[in-house]
């Protein structure tokens, strides 16, 4: 299993909620995170949005960048503060994901990942969240 969120993501006047992966193996040099393009368009038109060659895992890739978007963790219990991040999307995939200096900047404690447990920085050892579920954007 691996740890998913709830976030809403703010770009200008508009809000979407939605599962986002906590992917501390997508490294960044400053909080970021990728908007699958049926959730960008949402927020804003692509027609409209600049591309930049962007490294990846196998290479190199095509990527949108959206700019800055605000962001918070939503649980039953709290909210996280909102956070300023670079919103990139890269075609192809298909769920929100979160960087590993974005999961610092909001706060988020991988617990166990294998059975999809988190809790937000500084809460008791002892307490324990459970994964949101998946949320596929795809058009």
């Amino acid at each position: 299993m691996v740890v998913r969120v709830k976030v809403e993501v703010r770009y200008g006047d508009k809000t979407v909620e939605t599962a986002a992966v906590a992917n501390s193996g997508y490294e960044t040099e400053t909080s970021e995170l990728h908007l699958p393009l049926a959730l960008a368009r949402r927020l804003v038109p692509l027609h409209v949005l600049p591309g930049e060659s962007y490294k990846v895992v196998s290479g190199s890739t095509h990527v949108y960048v959206l700019g800055e978007v605000l962001v918070r963790v939503i649980a039953e219990d709290r909210c996280s503060d909102w956070v300023r991040a670079r919103a990139v999307s890269v075609p192809g995939e298909h769920e929100v994901l979160l960087s590993d200096k974005l999961l610092d900047a909001l706060g988020i404690e991988i617990v166990r990942a294998g059975l999809g447990y988190w809790r937000f920085s500084g809460e008791s050892p002892e307490r324990v969240r459970r994964s949101a579920e998946a949320q596929f954007w795809v058009e």
